[in-house]
């Protein structure tokens, strides 16, 4: 806490100023330190002629430490002779029990006999009393009472305080209601968030009751279709139905690369069936990473990002080749199509912090490249950003990090 922080500056020094003209006494208001943060008011000659000599004014400023200290020490002001036997005051300022500062005030001559009542502060200086100059500005400070210096002292010194307690109190319930601000907008935040979860559950919701009905619906199919002896449209709607029921087990989960890559074998069933021979796909994984788990649809919804926008748009066949591996704590899958490729602005949008929402890819409502590095950042920290790259003969290789290790729900 300090007294900068606490009061208008200018304001104190017209309080100050007035001060000192009323009652005819030299003033400024120091910090703790000693340091003024006001201009001096009403400074007497006298003083300013002591203050040239480098000893004398070293004195002065002795007196004034001092007598902040006592006052401080007392709790209330401090009446005292400086060095050159005029008389001072200190007026501490104290706030919640804490010494911030004082406002020295002062530079009086009383009579020889009052004079006697107080104490010299520091040792009482010589050798200024030869120089006629500094006697004479000596001689023009009025001669004032002990009474009326003691009673100026106390009016300042509630006067001083009362205000800087009031400005204290007003700083806190600023303070107060601006935290209050603060937790009113925090809540704002919260309920949006909450409403914003409240939504996305609801959609989710709908993606898990919609799936129950037709896995349900495929069943049914699939009896038929032994009956009539289909068998091919039988395999696909086992591999649909297998479909299906992965999403309704595994939302929301961790899932072992094994089990993604079998899903992946019946999602690529059914496009082989719109496609026919003009999508190849091939995969190259390590044995030894197919235990690592990974977000369910995170590794599906790549190859299906690679099918819809690579290779759809582009004439001929396409091939795509998904290679998993491992590298120190972690397993590296990557994604590479030869499809009609990606401009670097699409990647820095698709990178760009987004929010992690169900958005409409492809053929199915399934989780977008933005999305999937949104739940890969979320889950495992900006250092499993996902990565996409342009190839040197065309096309697209998206790679992602998963640790080895991680038994975290999404």
């Amino acid at each position: 806490m300090n007294l900068q922080e606490i009061i208008d500056i200018n304001l104190l020094q017209k309080i100050q100023d007035s001060y000192a003209e009323s009652t005819g006494l030299a003033a400024i208001t120091v910090d703790f330190k000693g340091n003024p943060i006001a201009e001096y008011s009403n400074f007497s000659g006298f003083c300013n002629c002591l203050r040239q000599d480098p000893q004398l004014i070293e004195n002065c400023f002795k007196c004034d430490a001092y007598g902040g200290l006592e006052a401080a020490r007392r709790g209330t002001f401090y009446v005292y002779k400086c060095h050159a036997g005029l008389v001072d005051l200190s007026v501490p300022i104290i706030v919640k029990g804490q010494w911030i500062g004082s406002m020295q005030v002062g530079q009086a001559r009383i009579s020889d006999e009052e004079k006697d009542k107080l104490d010299f502060i520091v040792k009482e200086s010589s050798g200024w009393q030869e120089n006629k100059e500094i006697v004479d500005e000596y001689n023009k400070i009025p001669i004032s009472s002990l009474k009326k210096i003691e009673a100026a002292a106390e009016m300042m010194f509630y006067v001083i305080n009362h205000m800087f307690e009031q400005n204290v109190i007003n700083l806190a319930q600023e303070e107060l209601q601006a935290k209050n601000q603060q937790l009113i907008q925090q809540m704002k935040v919260q309920a949006d968030l909450e409403k914003a979860l409240l939504d996305k559950q609801i959609r989710a919701l709908q993606l898990v009751v919609n799936p129950h009905f037709l896995f349900n619906a495929l069943n049914a199919v699939t009896c038929l279709s032994i009956v009539e002896n289909a068998p091919r449209t039988q395999d696909v709607i086992v591999s649909l139905a297998d479909i299906m029921k992965y999403i309704l087990t595994n939302y929301n989960r961790l899932v072992s690369l094994k089990e993604e890559l079998s899903f992946i074998d019946d999602y690529l069933k059914l496009q082989k069936l719109r496609f026919k021979d003009r999508i190849q796909v091939f995969f190259n994984i390590d044995e030894e990473i197919k235990s690592i788990e990974l977000p369910s649809l995170i590794l599906q919804s790549i190859i299906d990002n690679a099918i819809v926008h690579g290779i759809e748009p582009k004439d001929g066949n396409g091939i795509i080749t998904i290679k998993g591996y491992p590298m120190g704590h972690d397993s590296i899958i990557e994604v590479t199509d030869n499809g009609v490729g990606i401009t670097k602005e699409k990647i820095a949008d698709i990178l760009a912090d987004g929010e992690n929402m169900i958005e409409q890819t492809g053929q199915m409502k399934g989780i977008s490249l933005r999305n999937v590095n949104s739940i890969l950042i979320s889950h495992y920290g900006n250092d499993y950003r996902l990565s996409i790259s342009q190839n040197v003969n065309g096309g697209t290789t998206v790679k992602l990090k998963i640790p080895n290790k991680y038994d975290r729900e999404i």
